[in-house]
């Protein structure tokens, strides 16, 4: 089928033997013991002429493309198979983390490994540790407001700012358009969207959660649309909400003591006994290259979290004196977690 395709290309046997640094009748009798085969006459050699492939040559010469294409990625599979390289690598990414810089980071990645099969999903808070954890992925983006477990270990890649925002529709907004900021109390009397995830690491636990009046949702992307909607308040990625509020569909909130901005440092992990294939460590070096800010952001880790730690507390005693129950005892059948 080479052979047969080289002639195709070069337009003559000769040429076609001379790319192949094979003799020409070696070659000729290649393509003619193959129509043999076939059944079919791919070129038509008319004396004097150029051979040139025939009706049914034309298709034929399609599919041995395809065939030999095929070949070759399956033999390329087999010798990065013997060297070590990944046949599937799995990434697991917090939704927080800016798609724009995931992109940059994965820039070249299918030009330097053909071979390797890339699946990256999409997940939130916990979920990402646990996908980690259980092997399902290789790498994880996850958020540095989660404690890291001793079997993974993190490098820092970058930051995002999330701020509180409303629908300038919805009453808090319309409160917060004075430049005076709104009373803290004013939060428990309306509705806080947060994201949740069913993973058993952050199960119970809430982050940057002010008021008992909470919808869980699963999705970035369907919180978002709940806030334009003017359906609660809540904390949303500023890149991802950058044009919402230019545009005025969304509007930031002030209120006392609460953070208008708050960063949250982003970290790609793995755990501490697999060895990382060829194509792993190239993401994984140009996750951390693509932010040039790393010592930084990892002074901003343990304070990031501690904040956290610090807001969480105040909401659940606030929480606590309008419902009458201990702050330290959870709500009945209340089982999802949130931010």
């Amino acid at each position: 089928m080479r052979a047969a395709l080289m002639v195709a290309e070069s337009g003559s046997f000769s040429g076609a033997a001379r790319r192949l640094n094979r003799k020409q009748s070696t070659l000729s009798y290649a393509v003619a013991t193959l129509e043999s085969q076939l059944g079919v006459a791919l070129f038509d050699r008319t004396d004097g002429q150029r051979p040139k492939p025939t009706e049914v040559g034309r298709l034929l010469l399609l599919e041995m493309e395809a065939v030999v294409r095929r070949a070759d990625e399956i033999k390329k599979q087999a010798q990065a198979a013997t060297s070590g390289l990944e046949n599937e690598l799995d990434i697991t990414i917090d939704a927080f983390h800016p798609a724009s810089d995931l992109a940059a980071a994965l820039d070249g990645f299918a030009e330097r490994f053909p071979t390797v099969q890339l699946r990256l999903t999409l997940e939130s808070m916990g979920a990402v540790q646990e996908r980690v954890l259980d092997g399902t992925s290789i790498l994880g983006i996850s958020g540095g407001y989660l404690s890291l477990p001793p079997a993974l270990m993190a490098d820092a890649v970058s930051r995002i700012t999330r701020i509180p925002v409303a629908s300038p529709r919805h009453p808090l907004a319309a409160e917060s358009a004075s430049s005076v900021p709104l009373r803290r109390g004013m939060l428990l009397d309306h509705v806080q969207i947060v994201v949740s995830d069913r993973s058993k690491i952050t199960e119970g636990r809430d982050f940057a959660v002010y008021t008992g009046r909470t919808w869980r949702v699963s999705d970035l992307a369907l919180k978002r649309d709940l806030l334009i909607a003017g359906l609660g308040w809540g904390y949303l990625p500023e890149h991802m909400i950058a044009d919402d509020i230019a545009r005025g569909a969304l509007r930031p909130l002030r209120v006392e003591g609460l953070r208008e901005r708050n960063v949250v440092a982003l970290l790609v992990i793995r755990r501490r006994d697999r060895i990382l294939g060829p194509a792993a460590r190239w993401v994984l070096s140009r996750l951390i290259e693509t932010d040039g800010r790393s010592n930084e952001i990892e002074s901003e880790i343990a304070t990031a979290t501690q904040d956290e730690v610090e807001r969480s507390k105040h909401a659940k005693r606030q929480r606590a004196g309008r419902t009458g129950m201990p702050a330290g005892k959870p709500r009945p059948g209340r089982r999802k977690n949130g931010r």
